[in-house]
Formats: structure tokens, C-alpha cells, sequence
């Protein structure tokens, strides 16, 4: 029986030690909201920065966009010139070919005119001198068998006739050699003018060609530019989204945790409740400066302690007297991180020495209601809450309008 009952000690001190020990780890490894706040804000600052990475990528990608379709336009305008070119210079060709043509039929003419030019002229001086050789024709032979004068006038004429026959078929074939070579220098200085033509169209050409060519290359590089923009755009946006998933898993923690801390918080809270309507601000209750005159911690010379202090813990909670209006939240060099509430019955409180408030200026709140935490901010030697208290605008001793239960410490 005696072992049974050692047995049952011991199984519940294993269980008060596992209680205790589970407590502390969970006290000691829970995350608080504050913690878990500044993580958020934390996570949505590296959110905005990357949100502005992302947007300043997307306008590079759409700059890249408008100079690729400027491009492309450009492209279109070479493309279509070099065609145009290409014809004009087919053109020509066709036309060098024909003045080839036309050159080459007029030199066969001159060729055939010079020909018959000097067959003819070769062909009377044969004659003239063949009459002669044979003796049947001589200018004197002719000449002296004239009959009579009138005779002789008429045989001077028929000479002159013939040779004037035969000088005016030399000039017309000579003429009209002339004439041919005249139209063929013209028709050479055309092709010479048309080949010009046509180089300067080639070197336009080729000058498009490359230009075609440069554009070709910074339409790659564009392309290459795009892709990156685009790949850039798409690694921002998916850390865009992991930090918002993140963001929304860690304010789920954090709503979990004011919860969990409203909970522990209240668990604290006494609820007490003094005949003036007022109860505690936070479940310490060691006064550890009273109010009215002190020594100064700081000066060490006698002032008026406008409250009382109350050696709380770092970090607990700070609770409303009562129900009011939060009349301002906020940061001086004496009192630190404080809150003013307005009990809207005459009592006016003030808590001071805050690592942190919970509420805002105009916030309507309740009594029991978690407005802070305790800390060491503004003029302070120690973690503790400064606590004044205001009655239709006159400082009072808080200690006379709490609920009992308190010491000096």
C-alpha cells in the first residue's frame, strides 16, 4: 500500500514537473505578437522593394517593347526600299542592254555606210582610171574630139555632171557615216550615264544591306534584352508572392499570439473594482514610489511626485482603470511611450514608462482592456508603470481611489 501510494507521488510530481517544465518551454520558445509584428513589417518592406523591382523591370520590358515594334518598322522601311532599289537597278540593267543593242546596231550601220563610202569611191577612181589606161575616156580625149565649142562646153558639163554624180554620193554616204557615229556617241554617253546610274544604286544598296544587317544584330540584342526583362519580371513576381504568403502565414501567427496574449493577459487581471470605479492597472501591486514628495533618483534633490510607481515586470501587460477615451498615444522624454485615457467621470489616468501602446489617440476602450506593456522608456531608472491621476483636472493620490491590496515595496 505505502509503495502504491510512493508511486502515485511520484507519477503526480512527474506530472507537476512535466506541466512546469512544457510551460516554461512553451513561455520560452512562444513568439510574441510584437516579435511577430516586426517580422510582418519586415517581410512587407522586402514585399515593396521587390514590388518595385518588378515594376521598374516591367517598364524596362515595355521600353524594350516599343523599340523592338520601332524597329520592326524601320526593318519594313528597308526591306521595301531595297526592293525598290533591287527593281531600279534591274531596270537599268535592262536598259544597258538595250542601249548595247542600239550601240551595236549603229556601228554596223556606220560600218555599212564607211563601207559603201569607200567601195564607191574606190570603185570610181577604178573606173576613172581604167577609162583611162584603155584609152576610152580621158578628160582631154573628151575634150579635145569636141566637134565645135558648143560641143566642147557640152562634153565639160557631162564631165562635171559625172563627177559632181559621183562626189555627192561620196558626201551623203559621208553624211550619213557622220550622222550614225553621232547617234552612236550619244547612245555610249547615255549607257556611260545609265552604268552610273546604276553603281550609285548599288552602293545605295549596299549601304541598305548592311544597315539591314546592324539592325538584324540589335534586333537580336533586343530580343535577348526582352527575354531577360521578361525572366526578371517573372522571378520578382513569384518572390513577390512568396513574401505575400509569407506575410499572410505570419499575420495569422501574429492574430494567434494577440490572442494568446489577450488570453494570458486577462488571466492576470483581477477585475477588482474600487468604490471610485477604478481597478488595477496591471497585477503587480508593489508600490515601489509613492505619490507626492520624493528625492529625485535622477538629481537626488526633493521634488513632487506627480503619481505613484509599480514595480511591474518587463513586458506585462498594461491594463484601463476603466472604460474612456484614449485622449492621446504617445512619446515624451519624461514619461516615454504613455497613454491618457478620459473616464468621461471625472478621473483622468495617465501610464507611463511603456515599452510599447496598443491603442491610438480617439479610441474608445474598456476597463481591463490591454492598452500597453510595461518598459523603461522616457525618464526611467527600471522597468516599472507610472501611473497619474487626474480628478476634474487636479492631481490626486491614485492609491486613495484603487482598490486595496497593494504595498510598498
Amino acid at each position: 500500500m505505502f509503495q502504491h501510494r510512493r508511486v502515485l507521488v511520484s507519477a503526480v510530481a512527474l506530472l507537476l514537473v512535466f506541466l512546469m517544465t512544457g510551460g516554461m518551454a512553451f513561455s520560452a520558445y512562444a513568439e510574441s505578437s510584437s516579435t511577430i509584428k516586426a517580422r510582418i513589417e519586415s517581410l512587407k518592406e522586402q514585399e515593396q522593394e521587390i514590388a518595385a523591382q518588378k515594376a521598374e523591370v516591367r517598364a524596362q520590358r515595355e521600353a524594350n517593347e516599343s523599340d523592338i515594334l520601332d524597329l520592326v518598322d524601320q526593318k519594313n522601311q528597308i526591306d521595301q526600299q531595297l526592293m525598290l532599289t533591287h527593281n531600279d537597278i534591274e531596270t537599268k540593267n535592262e536598259l544597258i542592254r538595250e542601249y548595247n543593242l542600239l550601240i551595236a546596231e549603229k556601228q554596223n550601220e556606220l560600218g555599212d555606210a564607211i563601207a559603201q563610202r569607200d567601195a564607191l569611191n574606190a570603185q570610181y577612181k577604178l573606173r576613172i582610171r581604167a577609162m583611162e589606161e584603155r584609152g576610152t575616156l580621158s578628160y582631154w580625149s573628151i575634150l579635145f574630139r569636141a566637134n565645135s565649142f558648143a560641143d566642147l562646153l557640152d562634153r565639160v558639163e557631162m564631165i562635171n555632171e559625172i563627177a559632181l554624180a559621183d562626189s555627192k554620193m561620196i558626201q551623203r554616204l559621208q553624211d550619213s557615216a557622220q550622222q550614225i557615229e553621232a547617234v552612236r556617241q550619244e547612245l555610249a554617253a547615255e549607257k556611260v550615264e545609265m552604268e552610273e546610274a546604276k553603281e550609285a544604286l548599288a552602293a545605295e544598296q549596299e549601304a541598305m544591306e548592311n544597315e539591314r544587317v546592324e539592325s538584324d544584330k540589335l534586333m537580336a540584342e533586343l530580343m535577348a534584352d526582352h527575354e531577360e526583362y521578361a525572366a526578371a519580371e517573372r522571378k520578382y513576381q513569384a518572390e513577390q508572392a512568396d513574401l505575400q504568403a509569407q506575410i499572410a502565414s505570419e499575420q495569422s501567427k501574429y492574430q494567434q499570439a494577440v490572442a494568446a496574449e489577450q488570453a494570458a493577459a486577462n488571466s492576470g487581471y483581477s477585475g477588482a473594482v474600487s468604490s471610485a470605479g477604478l481597478s488595477w492597472p496591471c497585477a503587480a501591486r508593489a508600490i515601489t514610489s509613492p505619490f507626492g514628495s520624493r528625492y529625485d533618483p535622477f538629481t537626488g534633490e526633493s521634488t513632487t511626485h506627480s503619481g505613484i510607481d509599480i514595480g511591474a515586470a518587463y513586458g506585462a501587460p498594461v491594463y484601463a482603470c476603466a472604460s474612456g477615451t484614449v485622449t492621446s498615444a504617445t512619446y515624451s522624454s519624461i514619461f516615454g511611450y504613455h497613454v491618457r485615457i478620459n473616464h468621461g467621470n471625472g478621473f483622468l489616468t495617465l501610464y507611463g514608462h511603456m515599452i510599447r501602446y496598443t491603442v491610438h489617440e480617439g479610441q474608445q476602450v474598456s476597463r481591463g482592456e490591454i492598452i500597453g506593456y510595461v518598459g523603461n522608456s522616457g525618464k526611467s531608472t527600471a522597468p516599472h508603470l507610472h501611473l497619474t491621476l487626474y480628478y476634474y483636472g487636479s492631481l490626486v493620490n491614485p492609491l486613495n481611489y484603487l482598490p486595496s491590496g497593494w504595498y510598498f515595496a
